[in-house]
């Protein structure tokens, strides 16, 4: 196989269509591709072919990393028709590596059971490689019943409190970032800069894949906000913020069982909560509280290998992890 650009978007998207992974199809999908380049970084698009037909892509972002090198990201991905070896995987990413002149080529397996072994080393995930799936199929009754006690009590508290909740709302970013400003100070989670998110929501605003904001309210003061995509038949919760005036309106329950009907409604076949703890975590884990919250809304673990290198450079590849150590004790 050899590796090309795929340039036309409709065979692009059939594939992906047709072989993307549960959680996370976004990520290789084309207009996530627009969204990078609109971010003024670097897109490819990979593809090979296999008897005449496409046999796996690999939407790509190149890095820029000091001394004129580079690395290449690939999120979720690459994806096959077939499924390839750590033999195959490794040959195809060190062709992306080659066609960009990168020190190494980052990836994350879409095979939940994916046996990764040598050429790769294990590193600091990018994307959460557990989540949780709930499905929407059912009546809305039936929905409500699949989850925990605690969630359906919290769900109807928060409608007897008044929470109100635009699930896709018409709030402008300017109304939630001083939200999710202090949500990130409190809860000591990376937030991009506002500029990310504008531009997100901004070019992921077509049919295929959508971006949007959603609220929660109480007498008109934004209690909880929402970053969702939809793609796929899937709509994933990308980034949220709560308040910490009114917690005991339950406003977050409130918005997710809004967004999840309104996903029924049109069609769409799960919610993906986007990040829990792995199943065997303990009460320590960073994850614990915000898992057991996404538990009670019931649903099906996904988990997947995680972020690993395809080192092709050893030495570019050890003054690049000696770099992002300095940076991290700085």
């Amino acid at each position: 196989m050899e590796c090309r650009s795929i340039t036309q978007q409709a065979a692009w998207e059939t594939f992906v269509r047709a072989h993307a992974p549960r959680s996370g199809a976004f990520l290789q999908s084309w207009a996530w591709g627009e969204f990078q380049e609109a971010l003024g970084r670097t897109l490819r698009r990979h593809g090979w072919e296999e008897n005449g037909r496409l046999a796996g892509v690999a939407q790509t972002i190149v890095h820029p990393l000091p001394l004129a090198h580079a690395y290449a990201y690939v999120p979720r991905g690459p994806l096959t028709a077939r499924g390839w070896s750590n033999e195959e995987t490794y040959e195809r990413l060190r062709e992306i590596g080659a066609r960009e002149d990168a020190a190494f080529v980052r990836f994350e397996p879409p095979w939940p059971a994916y046996p990764v072994r040598k050429h790769f080393i294990r590193t600091r995930d990018t994307q959460p490689p557990d989540t949780l799936l709930t499905r929407l199929n059912g009546s809305v009754d039936e929905r409500l019943a699949s989850r925990r006690a605690k969630t359906r009590y919290n769900v109807r508290l928060a409608a007897r409190k008044g929470v109100q909740t635009d699930a896709p709302s018409e709030a402008a970013l300017d109304d939630v970032w001083p939200l999710f400003e202090a949500t990130a100070r409190r809860d000591k989670f990376h937030l991009h800069p506002k500029a990310y998110y504008e531009t997100m929501l901004s070019v992921l605003s077509g049919a295929a894949c959508r971006a949007f904001l959603a609220v929660a309210r109480l007498e008109g003061e934004i209690l909880a906000a929402n970053v969702m995509i939809d793609y796929l038949g899937t709509r994933t919760y990308l980034h949220g913020a709560s308040s910490d005036a009114h917690r005991e309106a339950m406003a977050p329950y409130a918005l997710h069982h809004a967004l999840m009907e309104d996903a029924a409604r049109r069609g769409l076949k799960a919610y993906d909560w986007w990040g829990i703890a792995p199943e065997s975590a303990g009460d320590r884990h960073p994850l614990a509280g915000v898992t057991r919250f996404k538990l009670g809304f019931g649903g099906t673990r996904v988990s997947y290998p995680g972020t690993f290198d395809a080192v092709l450079h050893p030495a570019r590849y050890g003054l690049y992890v000696l770099g992002r150590r300095a940076r991290r004790m700085v």
